[in-house]
C-alpha cells in the first residue's frame, strides 16, 4: 500500500442537509440580530410615548445590547449541551414574545422588561455558528460561517431601508416580525438535526470558560470581531446622522445611503471567508485594518460627498465586513465541532463588548466639540495601531491564531495508528493560507506522537511561522528549525533522529518540489511509523494521507 487516505470517524451532514441548515441559521441570525437592535430606530417614539429624554431612551436602547453580550455565552455553552435544535428555537420563540411585547407595553417597568427580553435576539449567533460548524464540510464551515457576516449586515441594511421608505406602523411592523420570528421557531426545531454532543459531560463546557478567556487565540479573534462588527455597528447608527450634519443632506437621503454604504457589507463578510481559503487569513485582516485607517483619515476632512467622502464610506463598510468575514471564517475554520457554541459565545461575547468602543468614541467626542473629525482621527489611529501589531507578529501570528484541538484531522490521524513515531510532510506554499489550522493539528499530535516535520519553504518563510507558532502551542516542548539537503545526508538524519529521542520537535526545511519522499526516507532513518502528508481541499479542510515507511518514491532534488 502506497498511500491512503484517513478517513474521518464521523462526517459532516450531507450536502442537502447542510444547506437546510445553513438557510435556517442565517435566516434565524438575520431575524435575530433585527430584533436585538430594534429599541435603537423606535427610541424617538418610545421617548415621546413614554415622556424619556434623549439620554433616557439612549440608556433603555443600550440595554438589549447589555443583555445580549452577557447571554452569548451561556447560550453557547448550552448549545453545545443541548444542541442548536433546541437553544434557536427557543431564542427566536422569546425574541417574538419580546417584539409582540413592544407592540403592545403600556408602562416604563413593562417597557424595561421587554428590552431585556429583546436583548435575547442578541444570544442567537453562538446557536447559528455551531449548527453550522457541526453540519457544514470542513472545507466549507469558512465560507458558511462568513454568511453570518453578511446576514448581519442585511438585516441592519433592511432595517435603515425600511425605516426611510415603508410607511408602516409600529404596531403591524412588529406583528410582521412576530409572525416571523414564529415561524422561523417552528422552521428551526422541524429541520435542525444538531444534537448534544455523545459523552459530553454537563459541565465540561462551563469548565472550559475560563481557559477559552485566557488563550491568546480568543483575545485576537475578540478584538478583530470587535473592531469589525463594532465598526459596522457605528455606521449603521451614525452615518444618517453623519451625513446629516456635516453635508446637510436629508434624514430620509441619509438614510437610504447609509442602507446603501451598510448593503456593501453583505457582499464583503462572504467575501472575506472567500478570500481567507487563499490567503492568510491575518494578511487580509491586517489589510482591511489599513485600508480603513485610510479611509477614515479621508472623512476626518470632509471633503466632497459625491466624489470622496461618498466612496470613502463605501470602502469603510467593504473593508469592515471583509474583516468580519475573515474573523468568522477562522472561528468557523479552527473551532472543534464540539466546542463551537461555546468558542463563538466567548468570542461574540467579548469582541462585542470590544465593539462598544467604535459607537462610544464617536458619540462622546460630537457631545464634546460638535464634529466627528477627532472622533475619525481616533478610530483610524486605533485601526493603523492593529494594522501594525498585525505586521509586527506577522512571524507568528497566523500559525497561533487557531484553537488547540480542531479535532477533525488530528482525531483522523490519532485514529489511524497507534504509531508512536509520525513524520508529517507539508508543502508550504500550498498550506499557507491554513497555516494556522495546520500548527494547531501538529501541536495536538506532538502531545500523542513523536513527531517531526518536514516542510518545503518555497522562501515563503513558512517554515520559521510554522516553529514560531508551535512553540506558542507547546510551550513544554522545544522545536527546532533544521536544514537538510534533498535527499538528507546520513549526519543530518542522524541529528534529526538525536531530537526526535530526546522528545524534541524538529521542523525540517528542505528544497526541491514534494517534501514526501525527503520524509519517507527520514521516515526509514529514525524508524518512524507512518509519514502524513497534509493537503488542503475546498471541501473536506486539511486531509491527511497515511504512508507508510519503506515504500518507493522518488526523490526530486532542489
Amino acid at each position: 500500500m502506497l498511500m491512503r487516505r484517513v478517513d474521518p470517524p464521523g462526517r459532516a451532514a450531507p450536502a442537502g442537509r447542510a444547506g437546510v441548515t445553513l438557510a435556517v441559521a442565517v435566516t434565524g441570525y438575520i431575524l435575530h440580530y433585527w430584533v436585538w437592535m430594534l429599541i435603537g430606530p423606535l427610541g424617538p417614539q418610545l421617548g415621546y410615548r413614554f415622556g424619556l429624554d434623549a439620554g433616557a431612551w439612549a440608556l433603555l436602547g443600550s440595554v438589549p445590547l447589555v443583555v445580549g453580550v452577557l447571554l452569548r455565552v451561556p447560550a453557547g455553552v448550552l448549545t453545545d449541551r443541548f444542541g442548536a435544535r433546541v437553544v434557536l428555537p427557543v431564542v427566536s420563540l422569546v425574541a417574538a414574545v419580546a417584539a409582540a411585547g413592544l407592540a403592545v407595553v403600556d408602562g416604563l417597568a413593562a417597557l424595561v422588561v421587554v428590552a431585556c427580553a429583546l436583548g435575547v435576539g442578541g444570544a442567537g449567533l453562538p446557536a447559528a455558528a455551531a449548527a453550522l460548524v457541526r453540519a457544514v464540510a470542513p472545507g466549507r464551515r469558512a465560507p458558511a460561517l462568513s454568511l453570518l457576516a453578511g446576514g448581519m449586515c442585511l438585516a441592519a441594511t433592511a432595517g435603515v431601508a425600511v425605516r426611510a421608505t415603508v410607511a408602516i406602523d409600529r404596531e403591524h411592523g412588529l406583528l410582521i416580525l412576530t409572525c416571523a420570528l414564529l415561524g422561523h421557531a417552528g422552521l428551526a426545531a422541524a429541520v435542525l438535526r444538531d444534537r448534544p454532543t455523545a459523552g459530553r459531560r454537563p459541565g465540561g463546557a462551563w469548565s472550559a470558560v475560563p481557559a477559552l478567556v485566557r488563550r491568546p487565540v480568543t483575545r485576537y479573534l475578540a478584538v478583530w470581531y470587535g473592531v469589525s462588527c463594532g465598526g459596522l455597528v457605528a455606521l449603521d447608527v451614525y452615518l444618517p446622522a453623519y451625513l446629516h450634519h456635516t453635508y446637510g443632506v436629508g434624514w430620509t437621503v441619509a438614510m437610504l445611503f447609509a442602507a446603501g454604504a451598510v448593503g456593501l457589507g453583505v457582499m464583503a463578510g462572504p467575501f472575506g471567508g472567500w478570500l481567507c481559503g487563499r490567503r492568510a487569513p491575518t494578511a487580509v485582516i491586517g489589510t482591511c485594518f489599513t485600508a480603513l485607517a485610510a479611509l477614515l483619515v479621508v472623512l476626518a476632512f470632509e471633503l466632497p460627498l459625491a466624489w470622496v467622502a461618498g466612496p470613502a464610506l463605501g470602502g469603510v463598510a467593504v473593508a469592515l465586513g471583509t474583516a468580519f468575514g475573515s474573523v468568522l471564517a477562522l472561528i468557523g475554520r479552527t473551532a472543534p465541532p464540539a466546542q463551537a457554541g461555546t468558542i463563538t459565545g466567548v468570542i461574540g461575547a467579548v469582541g462585542s463588548g470590544v465593539g462598544l468602543f467604535p459607537a462610544l468614541l464617536i458619540n462622546t467626542v460630537h457631545d464634546i466639540n460638535g464634529s466627528y473629525a477627532i472622533g475619525l482621527i481616533l478610530l483610524a489611529a486605533a485601526a493603523i495601531s492593529g494594522a501594525s501589531s498585525l505586521r509586527a507578529r506577522r512571524a507568528w501570528i497566523g500559525a497561533a491564531v487557531a484553537f488547540p484541538a480542531p479535532a477533525d484531522v488530528a482525531a483522523q490521524a490519532d485514529d489511524a495508528s497507534q504509531a508512536a513515531t509520525t513524520i508529517v510532510a507539508l508543502e508550504g506554499p500550498q498550506v499557507r493560507a491554513y497555516l494556522g489550522d495546520v500548527t494547531a493539528v501538529l501541536a495536538t499530535l506532538a502531545t500523542r506522537h513523536e513527531v517531526a516535520v518536514v516542510c518545503r519553504d518555497g522562501g515563503t518563510g513558512i517554515g520559521f511561522q510554522l516553529v514560531a507558532g508551535l512553540r506558542r502551542h507547546l510551550p513544554a516542548h522545544t522545536v527546532l528549525a533544521v536544514t537538510a539537503e534533498t535527499p538528507p545526508h546520513p549526519h543530518e538524519t542522524a541529528a534529526i533522529a538525536e531530537m526526535i529521542d530526546a522528545g524534541k520537535i524538529p521542523v525540517v526545511l528542505v528544497d526541491g518540489v514534494d517534501p514526501t519522499p525527503t520524509a519517507m526516507l527520514l521516515a526509514v532513518s529514525v524508524d518512524a511509523d507512518q509519514v502524513l502528508q497534509l493537503s488542503p481541499d475546498r471541501v473536506e479542510g486539511l486531509i491527511p494521507f497515511q504512508r507508510l515507511p519503506g515504500t518507493h518514491l522518488p526523490l526530486v532534488g532542489g
